[in-house]
C-alpha cells in the first residue's frame, strides 16, 4: 500500500522552515551622526542638544504626573481583573473537567479507531492530550498598571527625530550602517 506523498512532504516542509528560520542572518542598524566642522555648525549643534535635553525633561515630567494621575484608578482596575480572573478560572475548571471525563471514558478516542468496537468501554486509561485551551493567567497590581501606563501616558514625545533633523538642518550628516550581526553569509 502506497501512503500519497503529502504525507511526507508536509513535515520535511516544516523542518525545511523551521531550518531556515535558524539560518537566516539577523541584522542591526546602527546610526552615526558626524558633526559639522566650523563653529557656527558646532553652535548650533550645541543649541540642538540644548533642545532636546529640554524636550526630553518635559516628557519625563509629563509622564511622571500621567502616572501618578493613574495610580488612583489602578486598585479598581486590579479588583475588576480579580474578578474576572475568578469567573475566568472557574469556566476553565468547569471545561477541564468536561474534557478530562471525555478523556476517562474515553468517548473521544474510541471509534474509529481500529480493532475497538464503538459501544465498548475499555476501562484503562489511553494517552493523555493536555486539554486544547490554557489556563488563565492570574493579575497584578504591577501588570495592570502597565497596562494603564501604556494605554493612557506617552513616554516619547519624539524628542529624538527632532534632534536629528535640527543636527542636519545644523550641516552635520546622519549616516544609517546596516551591520550582520548573527548568521552572516560569507563574503565573497
Amino acid at each position: 500500500m502506497r501512503l500519497p506523498a503529502l504525507t511526507f512532504s508536509l513535515p520535511a516542509l516544516v523542518l525545511l522552515a523551521a531550518l531556515a528560520g535558524c539560518a537566516t542572518p539577523q541584522y542591526q542598524t546602527t546610526v552615526r551622526l558626524i558633526p559639522p566642522t566650523d563653529a557656527q555648525g558646532r553652535a548650533c549643534v550645541a543649541d540642538c542638544e540644548t533642545r532636546t535635553t529640554v524636550c526630553q525633561t518635559e516628557c519625563q515630567a509629563r509622564f511622571e504626573v500621567c502616572v501618578k494621575d493613574i495610580e488612583p484608578q489602578v486598585e479598581a482596575r486590579y479588583t475588576e481583573a480579580l474578578k474576572q480572573y475568578e469567573l475566568d478560572l472557574r469556566q476553565y475548571a468547569a471545561a477541564l473537567r468536561y474534557y478530562e471525563m471525555q478523556l476517562r471514558f474515553d468517548w473521544m478516542h474510541s471509534y474509529p479507531y481500529p480493532f475497538r468496537h464503538p459501544f465498548w468501554w475499555d476501562p484503562w486509561p489511553g494517552p493523555y492530550f493536555p486539554p486544547p485551551y490554557r489556563e488563565p493567567v492570574m493579575p497584578t497590581r504591577d501588570s495592570v498598571r502597565a497596562q494603564l501606563v501604556a494605554r493612557h501616558c506617552q513616554a516619547d514625545c519624539g524628542c529624538l527625530p527632532a534632534y536629528d533633523a535640527c543636527f542636519v538642518g545644523c550641516g552635520g550628516q546622519r549616516v544609517s550602517e546596516t551591520v550582520c550581526i548573527k548568521n552572516c553569509p560569507p563574503d565573497k
